[in-house]
């Protein structure tokens, strides 16, 4: 087996036909399948699922593509390792992030990471907890940034701060109390996070011992997709974030803490089976660095820090 062999499969799986990734990678599709061929009878598995539409990874090749992945990537950095060990740090550095908090930190940290780490090349994903969790474990991103329910297994964290849970509702509601208690809440008609989903569970585990079902009208995987139902009046909405001044469309909408207040808490997450780069590990101080000034400068309850023991 030779690198060559992970390249083309990946490019298989990530352009979903052997006829796109022949155009990519610029090699004839017949000896692209033969070399796929060739990997399949080497391991001994199918790796991919063949059909008119195009293909798609078994079980086994999707195992298979992970591990490739992780490989490429390892190789790619080698150059950027080497070059660190005796200089400033060099390399690519994938960083995670949640939607909600990168809505404040991403700008902030990118530019940070330019002036301070310029041999540094970042990769910045953003998604909801269960994606980015699995690109940390398939070591496909370096360092990520997400809010938690409960302690993440498998991985090396860093717990930050808690953020407390607000509803948001339109801004042409009526005027109402500064805070809204679990019995109020359930009496709104709510857009939640469908499952499986980390801030759900949280949810769900809070209505249950209030002993109060949540008036659930419909349930949406992001967070902005969640806004533009509140923006549009379908319903109310519960987010990890107390001020939407810098969302871009949503400043208007009216956020409320709720009482007895639920929280998330924000953590650095890396794995725990690779050690990070000179690069990462630099990148991630620096992330640690620009969320403490943000914390420490920022006068808004979305930012409202409680203590971790």
């Amino acid at each position: 087996m030779q690198l060559r062999h992970l390249r083309y499969f990946v490019s298989i799986v990530d352009a979903g036909s052997f006829c796109r990734a022949a155009a990519t990678i610029h090699v004839a599709q017949p000896a692209l399948s033969q070399q796929i061929a060739g990997l399949e009878a080497r391991l001994g598995a199918t790796l991919l699922h063949r059909s008119a539409r195009g293909v798609c990874p078994t079980l086994a090749g999707k195992a298979f593509y992970r591990e490739a992945v992780s490989i490429l990537q390892q190789i790619e950095q080698l150059r950027g390792i080497v070059r660190s060990a005796d200089g400033e740090p060099e390399g690519s550095v994938g960083i995670g992030m949640s939607s909600t908090l990168a809505v404040s930190l991403a700008g902030p940290f990118v530019s940070a990471c330019r002036r301070a780490l310029p041999k540094v090349t970042l990769r910045l994903v953003t998604g909801d907890f269960l994606r980015i969790r699995s690109l940390v474990e398939s070591q496909s991103l370096d360092v990520c940034t997400v809010f938690e329910d409960t302690p993440t297994l498998g991985v090396s964290r860093k717990p930050l701060f808690r953020q407390r849970l607000y509803l948001v509702q339109p801004a042409n509601t009526e005027d109402v109390a500064a805070c809204v208690s679990l019995e109020e809440l359930a009496a709104l008609p709510l857009v939640l996070p469908a499952r499986p989903h980390m801030m759900r569970d949280a949810l769900d585990r809070a209505f249950e011992a209030a002993g109060v079902p949540p008036n659930c009208v419909a349930e949406v995987d992001t967070f902005y997709s969640v806004l533009s139902l509140v923006k549009a009046g379908v319903a109310s909405a519960i987010i990890p974030k107390g001020d939407l001044s810098d969302v871009p469309g949503h400043e208007d909408l009216r956020p409320l803490a709720i009482d007895p207040p639920i929280h998330l808490t924000a953590c650095l997450i890396s794995s725990a089976n690779m050690p990070l780069t000179s690069a990462a590990e630099a990148a991630s101080a620096l992330l640690v660095t620009q969320i403490e000034k943000h914390l420490s400068e920022a006068r808004r309850p979305e930012w409202e820090r409680v203590e971790i023991q």
